[in-house]
């Protein structure tokens, strides 16, 4: 998820404190979370829970966000699910009921989380119910309406001029056709729009591996096949298969686009053309830039890599072994006031 953190990234930043260094967050199932103060090259770990996999309330479909001087995860495939908060990205804390209200009434969060993203201003979270926040510790229910058809919310991106990108599937055929598609929203969610010339292979296994990313005026949503879009999302052309794998995940930096597929690090300044720049030699999950510096993760949580100029990558180093079946599904970087402990 993955994401960068140029003005137009997903990182949900905002615009970037003078002095505060980069904090990399990876996040998998279980609440378990990987977190570098140091560019990438040493880690911590944690763990709210064991339980693992698809179908739980650890599981961590709804990813990572960064914004307002807080981290938000979202976890959950099966109810109760949580949100979690942080200041730091390194101490964790599922949010309690009382932080969730509606109408000025403590209603809690009793759900699976699908997404959660900063876009600029708030974080919004997408559940059986949908969610905003200022500050990622007290929540209002709101009404927030994915566009007709939009049976299963598969990602969620946010960026920091209030965009948002939502990767979503009709599985009922009512309102849309069966597929999967992109709506983009400028005004917090009141109103979709769906461009023309997608290709719904784009998104298609979008919530287990691929992203959506933007940076100077391109948008990209991508698995293996790459839509790209100038206008956001009002139209698109498909790139059929640039990196000649599935790719694993997209990130934004100065120079335009990072992807990583396989082992394999690519660059692109427009995300048109593809370019090849590192090979660290085991697979990658997700990846991300922060400033001068660049950090990667492998599925599995047990491999780091971190690089000062996107190009030279070395291993990083993890304080303590994952467990056995941690799977990273989301990795951020954040800007917090306070650093790291």
């Amino acid at each position: 998820m993955t994401r960068g953190s140029t003005d137009e990234s997903s990182s949900g930043s905002g615009e970037l404190p003078p002095v505060s260094s980069p904090v990399f967050v990876a996040l998998a199932d279980g609440g378990w979370t990987a977190t570098s103060c140091d560019g990438g090259q040493t880690w911590v770990q944690q763990a709210l829970s064991d339980k693992m996999g698809d179908h739980t309330p650890w599981t961590a479909f709804g990813g990572l966000a960064f914004g307002n001087d807080a981290f938000v995860a979202g976890l959950g495939w099966g109810a109760p699910g949580y949100l979690l908060y942080s200041s730091d990205g390194i101490s964790w804390e599922p949010l309690p009921a009382e932080r969730f209200m509606a109408d000025g009434q403590v209603v809690g969060y009793d759900s699976y989380t699908a997404a959660v993203a900063f876009d600029g201003r708030e974080f919004v979270a997408f559940s059986s119910l949908a969610w905003r926040s200022s500050t990622g510790t007290h929540w209002e229910q709101v009404d927030l309406q994915l566009p007709p058809g939009a049976d299963q919310l598969r990602q969620l991106r946010g960026f920091d001029d209030g965009v948002l990108v939502a990767a979503v599937e009709s599985q009922s055929g009512q309102g849309h056709p069966v597929g999967n598609f992109v709506v983009v929203t400028q005004d917090g969610g009141d109103s979709w729009t769906e461009g023309t010339g997608y290709d719904g292979a784009c998104s298609g296994a979008i919530q287990h591996w691929g992203d959506i990313e933007r940076a100077d005026g391109v948008l990209l949503v991508g698995t293996r096949d790459v839509c790209r879009s100038l206008d956001l999302g009002q139209s698109w052309d498909v790139l059929v298969d640039p990196l000649g794998e599935d790719i694993q995940d997209l990130f934004a930096d100065a120079q335009g686009f990072g992807a990583v597929a396989g082992s394999r690090v690519f660059h692109s300044d427009d995300g048109l053309s593809w370019t090849q720049v590192a090979d660290v030699g085991s697979p990658l999950a997700k990846a991300a830039h922060g400033r001068d510096a660049w950090a990667a993760v492998g599925a599995t949580g047990s491999e780091f890599f971190w690089s000062d100029d996107g190009l030279r990558w070395q291993p990083g180093t993890l304080q303590t072994p994952p467990g056995p079946d941690v799977y990273v599904r989301d990795m951020v970087v954040g800007y917090p006031s306070r650093g790291c402990p």
